[in-house]
């Protein structure tokens, strides 16, 4: 990174390419570097003569000069009549490339003064030639101010971590000793900085090996310490993911090496000064990861107490968030035990889970041969959505960037309207809930249009967030509303007012289910929670091996989750009771989850590999025994499905849609319904059973039969179009 393979010129945004520029730049690219590194690129020279004077003038200590061609930057610290020049690159995890070359501050003005008349020279009459003489000039004549304390009064020498021998029962742990330089200017400034080279302050860092002080590195420790951050990141990222993994980094002389066994053991390496490569075998995650944690934040802490304005050095902050991020994984796994509910019954009495209705009755109309389609009214909308159509008895709810309207069922007459303000609407209950863009939300009353509650301004949904409706029989309206896929909110629906909130303990997305009274969570960590629907309180939570981030689904007084993540290395379904997170069996995936599973009336199904491995495993509910495996149709590709009786009915983007038979597995029958390679993709996949029918959005919508998949009408008296056009068929 440090070489190039031409020589360069200053690298600014003019042109000094001249005959005396490579001549001229030689002499002070030495100066700067040395001899050795004969084709280094250095800054721009403007920038470099303008970094000089300040230095000279004491109007700066330090002056950083980023490369135009290289990802480096080189820093100027002035020490009395000196000036250090450190070069280092601006990588994610810096190298440092020169180190501390000290050159005298007047040479450094007479080299500059000498390149600039030279490079004006050979360029009298432009513009680059006028500027560079006029700047060469104030060079020439700029003096050295005598510096108003000696250097040593600018460090502060600090000490962290592990002074002492910590004993037996501590496995790993880490001190250090820094020799921290103040900063010359205040602290308030008033713009955020990316400083890399207050990282390089020298120190001295050791571990403790037993009873015994090994001195691992001497040098810019931060170094050393943010490497050793990055392993712990690749271990915990290892770790949540239930795979083993290997990492080695290095940072100058000093090396660290982390393994993770498929068992789940842990070792770290470390090089040392004069012992060569200690080993710490056989430690679990927290034991590994978090001595470095704690050693990274204490440096950390050492370099903002004494110099105020790294609070605003944008490298500082970003190791702090990476910090504060693996602390909260690790111990949102490690310290977040599972407990079983007590009182399950009150949770199993007030609110029983919800039955899928029997669609034989509705299959049965297709044999007496009631079938039939009229277009019965039409409404053209601007910007309509399907998403944002709602059918609530008599009246249609349709919300569109600009307007919110109710039209009737039979007729199609709007009924009210009112502007929309670009708000997110979602169904909840007998009420219709408004997100607004600029925060907050309302609920409307679906016969007037008028707004009956508000919900407070922090309230903002974004991205894939949503809204579902929780409560009826004896528990109060609720709508929970599920925010920047970080936390939970529930609303009253009486009052609009929020009754709780729940915050996940890891950063990934919430993945809900809702079961009757109990809302069962995965947070992205290896933990299922079960929340009470109408206070919010944990009632149980389970913990399992692996990380849970796909969504749970329930089968009678079952809720089943899968650990391990879609393209890992394993995976785990988990039959745990649903009113007391009592764990009932466990069974291994032969691959890693690629779907949520989906619970039939006789079934679990777990989509599991990926590509040619895809394949659906089907299990017994009750005892987490296999009962059948096949192919996957492509539910690992987003596909959707539809329980038909005994049937699975699976829609897949790719224009197929199959029927598999929950008892066997097999495939009763499978049509092509479009062609992936140029027909248009619905966002909504999801089978509709309608009188019989079975309505298929695909390029267009198909109306099958669900006993043989044969096509019901050619027919329908209207443009099918999904998630274009909202049709009321009856």
């Amino acid at each position: 990174m440090f070489e190039r393979t031409h020589p360069p010129l200053a690298n600014d945004a003019t042109d000094l390419s001249t005959e005396a520029g490579p001549d001229a730049l030689a002499a002070l690219r030495a100066l700067l570097v040395g001899t050795a590194a004969s084709h280094a690129e250095i800054p721009p020279l403007p920038d470099l003569m303008a970094g000089a004077m300040a230095l000279a003038e004491g109007r700066r200590s330090k002056v950083i000069l980023p490369l135009a061609e290289t990802p480096a930057e080189f820093a100027l610290v002035r020490r009395g009549t000196q000036v250090l020049v450190d070069c280092y690159s601006t990588l994610s995890t810096p190298e440092v490339l020169l180190r501390e070359r000290s050159i005298a501050l007047k040479d450094l003005l007479a080299a500059c003064t000498h390149v600039g008349r030279a490079l004006a020279k050979a360029s009298p009459d432009t513009l680059t030639g006028r500027a560079l003489r006029k700047l060469s000039s104030r060079v020439a004549r700029t003096r050295v101010a005598v510096a108003d304390k000696p250097p040593a009064a600018s460090f502060v020498r600090c000490t962290g971590g592990s002074l002492g021998n910590p004993g037996k029962h501590v496995a790993l742990s880490f001190g250090f000793e820094a020799s921290i330089p103040r900063s010359a200017t205040e602290a308030n400034e008033p713009h955020a900085f990316a400083d890399v080279h207050a990282l390089l302050f020298e120190g001295e860092l050791w571990a403790f090996s037993g009873e015994r002080r090994v001195s691992l590195t001497r040098g810019p420790i931060m170094l050393a310490a943010q490497r050793m951050v990055s392993a712990v990141r690749a271990l915990v990222e290892a770790w949540q993911a239930e795979r083993p993994v290997h990492v080695r980094l290095r940072a100058g002389n000093f090396a660290v090496a982390v393994r993770r066994e498929i068992a789940g053991a842990v070792s770290v390496s470390l090089s040392t000064e004069q012992s060569g490569t200690l080993t710490w075998p056989a430690l679990d995650v927290p034991s590994a990861a978090l001595p470095v944690l704690r050693l990274a934040a204490d440096l950390i802490r050492k370099l903002v107490a004494v110099d105020r304005t790294q609070t605003h050095n944008l490298r500082v902050s970003a190791l702090r968030s990476e910090i504060r991020l693996l602390r909260r994984a690790i111990r949102g796994r490690s310290s977040r035990n599972g407990f079983e509910n007590r009182d399950p019954d009150r949770l199993r009495l007030t609110a029983a889970p919800e039955r899928t209705p029997d669609s034989r009755d509705e299959a049965s109309l297709v044999a007496r041969g009631r079938l039939r389609y009229t277009e019965r009214w039409s409404v053209e909308i601007d910007a309509l959505d399907a998403n944002s159509v709602f059918l609530c008895g008599e009246r249609l709810i349709v919300a569109t960037p600009k307007l919110t309207l109710a039209l009737s069922r039979a007729s199609g007459e709007v009924q009210w309207s009112l502007p929309s303000e670009r708000a997110s609407s979602w169904l909840v209950g007998k009420h219709l809930l408004r997100l607004m863009p600029e925060g907050g939300a309302e609920l409307l009353d679906l016969d007037t249009g008028h707004t009956c509650a508000r919900a407070e301004s922090s309230l903002r949904l974004h991205g894939s967030g949503f809204a579902m409706f929780a409560g009826g029989g004896e528990l109060p309206p609720i709508a929970i509303v599920h925010e920047a896929n970080k936390r939970l909110i529930a609303l009253d629906l009486r009052t609009g007012e929020p009754r709780w909130r729940f915050r996940g303990a890891s950063a990934a997305a919430l993945r809900v289910c809702r079961a009757g009274r109990v809302l069962l969570v995965s947070c992205g960590d290896g933990t299922i929670e079960a929340l009470d629907v109408a206070s919010g309180e944990v009632v149980w939570r389970y913990s399992g091996r692996g990380r849970f981030c796909l969504t749970p689904c329930v089968w009678g007084e079952l809720a089943l989750a899968v650990s391990g993540e879609p393209g890992g290395g394993s995976g785990t379904l988990h039959g745990i009771e649903l009113y007391t997170g009592k764990p009932v069996w466990q069974s291994e995936l032969a691959y890693a989850p690629s779907a949520d599973p989906i619970a039939t009336k006789s079934t679990v199904i777990v989509p599991t590999g990926r590509s040619r491995d895809a394949r659906l495993d089907a299990f017994e509910p009750e005892s987490g025994a296999v009962r059948w495996t096949c192919h996957d149709p492509g539910l690992d590709n987003g596909a959707r499905t539809l329980e038909v009786d005994d049937a699975l009915i699976i829609n897949t983007p790719a224009g197929r849609v199959t029927s598999l038979d929950q008892e066997t597995g097999n495939a009763r029958w499978s049509r092509v319904l479009a062609n992936p390679l140029t027909d248009d993709v619905p966002r909504q996949l999801e089978p509709v059973l309608r009188h019989g029918a079975l309505f298929i959005p695909s390029a267009q919508v198909h109306i099958l039969r669900p006993s043989d998949g044969a096509p019901l009408t050619t027919d329908t008296g209207c443009d099918l179009v999904p998630d274009q056009d909202v049709h009321l068929v009856k």
